[in-house]
């Protein structure tokens, strides 16, 4: 028992003794580390990664809140294009007569030198369009011509070819508007009227016969004053015929024939 003792004691002091040589070992490692130099605070450690340079901050925008997409919009219409600019046609001049052109009418009343005087006025139409030179109507068919009678004479006498009778156009009315027109009447259809043994013709014929009586006293003796008689009142009947006036008639319908003398422009 006792030995067994011994042995235990004798391992524990081998064992304290290792122990200690252990322990002494550590301490001088330990002591020899405490005594490294100090390392450079300036230096990066490997194992610890290097504080960014950079001074400025880098921000990271936030991800943009998720929209609707956008509904598809019609295209708007294209702008009609601008119209061309319009050029108004040329006015056409106003169709104009000449000088010297014909204007044929029908008298629509009548005259008459027993009746009428100088400074009345009678009106006549227009029978067919009056036409410019490239074939516009200038005077439409139907217009109303007003004319003044000048002079209005009856034929003297049997003998006498005409009377007088002279006319001057005053204007022409075109749908109903009166223009001047300023023409010469060349041309009047008429007739001439005898207006028979009238007072002043009876007056005629007794002269006459008072001449015939006092030549056939003169010349025929007793009897030849009747005989005279008779001849000179057959003689003065003659006479009053003879000289009787005829009457320049105009009848309703007579042509009447006209000719600008100036240029007409309705």
């Amino acid at each position: 028992m006792r030995r067994i003792l011994i042995v235990l004691a004798s391992a524990g002091v081998l064992a304290g003794c290792g122990r200690k040589d252990n322990q002494t070992v550590a301490a001088d490692s330990l002591s020899r580390d405490i005594q490294l130099p100090a390392p450079d605070s300036t230096v990066a450690l490997s194992d610890v990664p290097a504080p960014p340079t950079r001074t400025d901050t880098v921000f990271v925008p936030a991800p943009a809140p998720r929209r609707n997409p956008p509904r598809a919009v019609a295209p708007a219409p294209a702008p009609a294009p601008a119209p061309a600019p319009v050029t108004p046609a040329p006015v056409p001049a106003a169709a104009r007569l000449v000088a010297g052109t014909t204007l044929e009418a029908a008298a629509a009343s009548s005259i008459t030198s027993r009746t009428n005087k100088p400074g009345e006025t009678f009106t006549a139409r227009i029978g067919e369009a009056v036409l410019a030179g490239d074939g516009r109507v200038v005077i439409p068919a139907g217009s109303i011509v007003t004319l003044s009678i000048v002079a209005l004479k009856p034929a003297p006498n049997k003998s006498a070819t005409d009377g007088t009778l002279t006319l001057r156009a005053e204007s022409v009315s075109i749908n109903g508007v009166a223009q001047p027109l300023d023409a010469d009447v060349t041309f009047v259809e008429h007739t001439l009227k005898g207006r028979g043994v009238g007072t002043s013709e009876a007056a005629k014929v007794g002269i006459g016969a008072a001449a015939g009586a006092i030549l056939g006293k003169v010349v025929g003796g007793g009897t030849g004053a009747a005989v005279g008689g008779a001849v000179g009142a057959g003689a003065g009947a003659a006479v009053a015929v003879e000289s009787a006036n005829r009457d320049v008639v105009v009848p309703v319908g007579a042509k009447i024939r006209l000719v600008l003398r100036t240029a007409f422009g309705a």
